[in-house]
């Protein structure tokens, strides 16, 4: 990381820029001169103007002071766009004095905001027009150098405001600087900047410097290290002391690293402090509480709410319903739907999702679709998730006419299946054996320009295997292997077997070798499937290799493996290799089953 002073220059030096890269939108706009466009001339007073148009010696500051003064109040209106910003920095640069800054720093914010490369290229304009940067200057280059992705840039404008003297009213530039530090995931740099650099340079961090540093660390799944710093803080003491947004991040971020306990201590530990949480704060602790089933505490958080008389929404609801779902305690779903229902709460597309992915999970598909018609009499548009949850419910009961009723229904309602859609659909068909359909699924679904994943390829060759249609499943592995992707065991299970019970032994030993050549190694389900397969076309000696394998590669033998080698064994009438197996069962701990 480029230090903050490695590229600083003697104050007294002109500071200038390399261009960064232009922004979309900016194209040719840096890199070189601007093109200036034609300006009207700048009303002045009859006065100012001397015979035969020249303007006298009193013009110019006069006409100077207008300019600025309507650059000002244009600005804090919000009236400046950025094609207005470029002609205004324009017009004001040829007539600027070195205390024109404050009016020229108007223009420049505005240019910032859509195109930061080109506020850049601007700066070095004034750089060269002797109008001295202050602070502020300084400050939106920093800003622009970081979002125009050169940090190293950045580095070098603070870098001259530490030559300058500005760094000690400079937190704001170093605000730019760390947003930029932790955007590029080194949140460790940003720490030492704000608890080393800034101390040393007198420029005290406040709590929007500490801020980014804890939305850094959590965003980079290091919320213990914010909840650390934060507790640094508060036991430190003075003037820079956590606020409600530093709670709400770090409370965010271990609820999102599953530390749900920690998350409500600290929550505990604002209240305690004074710190008033907000409907945010309320939000995140009673859905963090409520996945976890914490349902006691998360209520005794609602109570909270209702005593600093601060109503619940429709998250609010909807966390306490999913915690209530998922705790198999309907009833007090239904009182929680009462609550809302009493303080004129709506529920929206999630609580409705949750309502019937739970009804459908429970064999109640029919409960779940008047919940679906309910919503659309209700002018709410089912999305493509609730449809999914419904046609799972149906696949479920083996409903395949209504199953084609919601299909249809989606499409007329130009809602297009999704991915999830079609694995509900072809993991529907290939548990009934409908290979026909599968296929058509399959095909529909690249027609829609969704590729199959690993898994989809895993559920169609699985079925053809299952049906020995061998050379199908291989069409579609040399397929998927085609389009990039990776066999897995999943994949390479059904195909072996399959191969096995046809009895190609050949191709058995050619995928199980590529099997292995990918470095997809096989598990124990693998293992003893392979070895039932051969047994039962009594080729015991070789299901005997591939227990010997087995044990080689570290893939360790359950009951159901030995049981089959046995059976080989026995069908084959090998006794003493049976008893021989047993004895190995029973002096590695396994007991019959």
């Amino acid at each position: 990381m480029v230090s903050i002073g490695e590229h600083a220059r003697p104050p007294n030096s002109a500071f200038l820029l390399p261009n960064p890269s232009s922004c979309p939108g900016c194209a040719g706009a840096v890199g070189g001169e601007r093109r200036r466009r034609p300006l009207g001339p700048l009303p002045l007073p009859d006065s100012s103007r001397s015979i035969g148009g020249a303007m006298s010696r009193r013009a110019v500051p006069a006409g100077r002071c207008i300019l600025e003064q309507n650059i000002k109040a244009r600005y804090r209106a919000g009236a400046i766009g950025t094609d207005d910003a470029l002609h205004l920095f324009d017009e004001l640069l040829q007539v600027a004095w070195p205390s024109s800054i404050a009016a020229i720093n108007c223009p420049l914010i505005v240019v910032g905001r859509d195109c930061p490369a080109l506020a850049v290229s601007l700066f070095n304009h004034i750089a060269r027009a002797k109008v001295a940067p202050h602070n502020i200057t300084y400050g939106i280059l920093v800003d622009c150098c970081s979002r125009a992705g050169r940090l190293d840039l950045g580095f070098a404008a603070m870098g001259h405001i530490v030559k300058t003297g500005f760094a000690a009213g400079s937190v704001v530039s170093f605000s730019h600087l760390l947003r930029a530090v932790c955007a590029k995931k080194k949140t460790s740099y940003g720490m030492d900047i704000v608890l080393r650099i800034m101390p040393e340079l007198n420029c005290i961090p406040d709590v929007y410097s500490y801020g980014i540093l804890f939305k850094g660390l959590c965003n980079e799944k290091r919320s213990q290290e914010a909840l650390e710093l934060i507790h640094v803080m508060v036991e430190h003491g003075g003037s820079c002391q956590p606020n409600l947004v530093s709670y709400n991040t770090i409370i965010d971020g271990l609820l999102k690293e599953g530390e749900v306990g920690k998350a409500y201590i600290l929550f505990c530990e604002m209240v305690q402090s004074g710190i008033l949480a907000n409907i945010v704060t309320y939000n995140s602790i009673i859905s963090g509480m409520c996945k976890v089933h914490a349902m006691d505490k998360a209520e005794k958080v609602l109570q909270q709410m209702f005593d600093r008389e601060i109503l619940p929404d429709t998250a609010t609801y909807t966390s306490l319903i999913h915690g209530y779902y998922s705790s198999g305690q309907c009833k007090e779903v239904e009182r929680v739907f009462e609550h809302m229902s009493i303080n004129g709460v709506q529920p929206n597309m999630i609580t409705y999702n949750i309502q019937m992915d739970y009804l459908c999970k429970s064999g109640r598909c029919a409960e779940a679709r008047k919940i679906f018609d309910s919503m659309v009499s209700l002018g709410q548009k089912p999305s493509v998730t609730t449809y999914s949850i419904l046609l799972h419910g149906y696949v479920m009961e083996k409903s395949f006419h209504d199953m084609h009723c919601l299909l249809d229904l989606m499409v007329e309602n130009g809602i297009s299946p999704d991915h999830h859609v079609y694995k509900i659909l072809i993991s529907a068909y290939a548990k009934e054996e409908m290979a026909s359909e599968v296929m058509h699924i399959f095909t529909k679904m690249r027609q829609q320009g969704l590729n199959p994943s690993v898994a989809d390829y895993g559920a169609v060759i699985n079925l053809l295997s299952s049906i020995g249609r061998m050379d199908d499943a291989m069409s579609q592995f040399n397929q998927m292997i085609a389009e990039g992707l990776a066999p897995d065991i999943i994949v390479f299970n059904p195909l072996i077997s399959g191969f096995c019970t046809c009895g190609k032994w050949q191709k058995v030993h050619e995928l199980f070798s590529e099997m292995l050549n990918r470095g997809t190694y096989p598990d124990t389900v693998f293992f003893t499937t392979i070895m039932d397969c051969i047994c039962k076309n009594g080729r015991v000696m070789e299901a005997q290799d591939m227990f010997d394998l087995m044990v080689h590669v570290g893939v360790k033998p359950n009951v159901h493996t030995y049981a089959t080698l046995m059976h080989g064994y026995f069908f084959v009438r090998k006794m003493d290799e049976v008893r021989k197996l047993l004895g190995n069962m029973l002096s590695i701990g396994s007991k019959p089953d």
